[in-house]
Formats: structure tokens, sequence, C-alpha cells
């Protein structure tokens, strides 16, 4: 058997294959004896059929039967000959008809071949997330407002910060109204009416509330605020919105008192500082959740930021057309029409195939660490995984179990649980810095 290989760039490669026919003499002829065994023509009794009669017969159906076998057997025996990690295979061509010879060529997609770098010993550097005593402070701070009572302001009494103002108000976007712009299920944010708001710099759109300091009831302003580049529609994220709004009902809140009452609402039987203890617990349990989660995206990119190669083209563009596949989805979910996905296909189809690139490079870097830890998935941790997805999606591990058996769904799972393991590797090895920063308590749960 005569192998060439052609590398070619994006680890993809061209396999060409010469062996000589006598070599599947046997393959032919075990074929052929199969269609005399079962063919029924006329003038010969079954099983009879002179393998002449079948050969002229059944040339067409015996000939395509003959090459697949040969192809996928010598196919094999080429792979495992030159040592090929092979993806997938396209782009089949078979070779000019010789005598005694058979051929054929194919376009593999190969794994890529690069020398994974030394990942342990990694330098990252995440935030130390610490609960402090003025943070759970203002959880139950938070917790009080939620739970004020709201009383009108004195007549004639301007808006403060802090205060609680009820408004109406309309956006535009160079002329244009956000109703327009954004989807159906986004207009609360485009237009709203006696919309109850605390000032508060933080809340809503930033720069809306502090522009309403001093307003008064019935009174109209014009405010402009420069969108987030992050958290909101693409299509206006980042620009120059105007809103009218119009000031209505003033209310001051009134705080009930910070007490063992207050705590025993929130948490029945707790008194104050056992509710603080409650507050601390939960949010250091969040808190070193949030804590991996950093780890393992700076180890990530640090490992990441150490080596370039080839990555498979194919690959890529399956993994950007899921990914595109998703946002669509979301899009729609969100209330985009198909009108609007079609104005920003370009910037959804670029931003897929970026990503695309950046996961399918972790994840042949992390399923080489894979090989190199022998890393496996255990029962054990298959039943958590599956617990975990039951929990999240407040469903039974039976009616999980039974899902992924109906969709083929525990190779995913199995893949992921590795792959999770491998960063842990990454993460248990690594040599992390601790820069400060605090970590926002959640409310009582």
């Amino acid at each position: 058997m005569n192998i060439t290989v052609e590398k070619l760039p994006n680890c993809m490669a061209n396999l060409s294959v010469q062996v000589p026919a006598e070599k599947h003499a046997a393959s032919r002829h075990a074929i052929v004896a199969n269609y005399a065994k079962n063919a029924a023509i006329p003038g010969f009794r079954k099983g009879k059929v002179p393998r002449s009669v079948i050969e002229k017969r059944f040339k067409d159906e015996i000939d395509r039967e003959f090459n697949d076998q040969v192809f996928n057997q010598t196919l094999r025996e080429a792979i495992n000959q030159e040592k090929l990690d092979v993806l997938s295979v396209a782009d089949f061509q078979p070779g000019e008809p010789a005598e005694g010879q058979i051929s054929f060529t194919v376009r593999l997609f190969l794994a890529p071949e690069f020398d994974l770098p030394d990942y342990k010993g990694l330098a990252i550097t995440v935030p130390k997330l610490e609960v402090t005593d003025a943070q759970i402070e203002q959880v139950l701070q938070r917790q009080r407002e939620q739970m004020a009572t709201l009383k009108p302001a004195p007549e004639g009494q301007a808006a403060a910060l802090g205060d609680f103002l009820s408004v109406d108000y309309t956006g535009s976007l160079d002329g244009q109204a956000l109703t327009e712009v954004l989807p159906e299920a986004e207009h609360f944010i485009a237009s709203n009416q006696n919309f109850l708001l605390k000032l508060a710099e933080e809340n809503f759109l930033p720069g809306f509330c502090t522009q309403l300091e001093g307003i008064h009831t019935g009174e109209t302003r014009q405010i402009t605020v420069s969108m987030p580049e992050e958290g909101i529609n693409e299509l206006v994220a980042g620009k120059t919105v105007v809103f009218s709004v119009t000031a209505g009902r003033i209310q001051l809140a009134e705080l009930p008192p910070l007490d063992d009452t207050f705590a025993a609402l929130l948490s029945e039987g707790k008194t104050l500082d056992e509710l603080r203890a409650i507050i601390r617990q939960n949010s250091e349990a969040q808190g070193q959740q949030k804590d991996l989660e950093n780890k393992r995206i700076a180890a990530m990119e640090a490992l990441r930021n150490k080596i370039e190669f080839d990555i498979p083209e194919n690959v890529v563009n399956n993994a950007a057309q899921r990914r595109v596949n998703e946002l669509v989805k979301m899009n729609l979910d969100r209330g985009l029409t198909q009108d609007m996905l079609v104005e920003n296909e370009a910037a959804i189809i670029e931003a897929a195939a970026s990503q695309a690139k950046v996961d399918v490079k972790d994840e042949f870097l992390l399923m080489e660490i894979v090989k190199r830890e022998n890393i496996t998935a255990t029962q054990q941790d298959m039943l958590i995984r599956i617990n975990n997805i039951a929990y999240q999606s407040r469903s039974t591990p039976q009616k999980v179990i039974k899902s992924l058996q109906k969709n083929n769904g525990f190779d995913s799972v199995q893949h992921s649980i590795i792959l999770a393991k491998a960063l842990d590797v990454l993460v248990e090895h690594a040599n992390i810095e601790y820069q400060a920063a605090a970590l926002p308590a959640d409310a009582v749960s």
C-alpha cells in the first residue's frame, strides 16, 4: 500500500492511497458470493447462479459495495500507519481506474499539533473577595428599604437623592423614538408611565437619577444619558439617548427600625445578630464559588497566552454556528424582530466567530491536560453533576437522567466534568496573587 500525506494549513491534510486490487480480492469474492447466495434470477435455482452471471447482473452494486469496504478498511490502515489524529473525513476523490490498482484521495481534518506548555506554576492575579461588616449593613439597609413605608413629601418640596419619585418618560436616539429602535420586550427602557424610582446614583441608567435631583411634581426635564457598553441591548449600547421626563408624586421612605423584630420578619425566629451571621455565611459561600470561577478564568487565560497553534477551521466554524444559533435564540426571546437580527447579522457572526476561536483553543489545551493527568469522570462525579442540573432547572435527578438518555447527553456531561477537572489542575498548581477587592454580600436566602 502506497500512502502519501500532504499537510495543509488550518489542521487539514490530503491523504492519497494506492493499493493493489489483489490485496482485497478475498473481500470482493465474499461480496459476490453473498449476492449469489441471495439472488433470485429466472432460470437459475437460488444459490446456484454462476459467478459470471452475478458479476454482470449486479456489477454496479458489487463495485459500489466493494469500493466502500476497501475505502473504509484501507483508510483505517493508512491513518493508523501514519499515526494521524483525525477529527473528520471529507472530500473523497476516487483515483483514475488502473489495472490491478485501487486509489483514492481524501481531505482530512486533523487535531492540532502542539507542545503543551508548562501548565503548572502559572502566575495569575485575582481579586481578593471578602465580606465586610459594611457590606452586611448594606444588605440590611436594602432590606429595610424594600420594607419601607412611603409617605408623601411636603407640598412644594423638590425631589432629593434618596426620595422615591414617580415619573413618565420617553427616550429617543438621534431623534428616533426608542420604541422604534428596541424590541417590544425592552420597551420599558424606551418609555414608561408612573414608574416609581428611588433617586440613587446607581439606579436605572447611569446619570438618569442624578439629573432629576431638585425636580418638582409636574415639571418636565430633558436629560441626556450615555448608555452603558455592556448589559444592555447592542442597538443602544454606548450611545447617547435623550429622555423627556415628567415628575409625578414625590415620596419619602420611612424605614423600619433595625432590631430583632425586623430580623424576625426576614428570617423567622432569628435575632438581628443571628441574621447578620446568616448573611455573612451565605455571602462567603457564594464568594468561594466566585473565587474559584475567577481563578479558572485567569489560569485558562494565562495558559492560552503561552502558546499559539493552528486550530481546525471546521471545528471553529461548527462552534461559531452553535454560538450564532444561541445568540439568535436569546435575542428572539428578548423580543428582537427578524429584521433587527438581519441588521445586526454581521456583528452577531463576528462576535460568535471570535469567541469560538477562544473556546476551541481552550478545549484542545484542556484535553491535552486530561491526557497528561489521566483525568476521568467517575460515577460519583456524574451523580453530583446530574443533581446540580436538577437543582438549577428545578427538576428531579430522575427527569434529568431520562432527558440525557433521550438526547444522548451523557457524553456531553462527562466531557464538561473532565474539562472542569483539568481547569482545577491549573488552579491547584497556580501561583496566585490576590488584589484587594470587596465581595458584594447577598440578601438573606
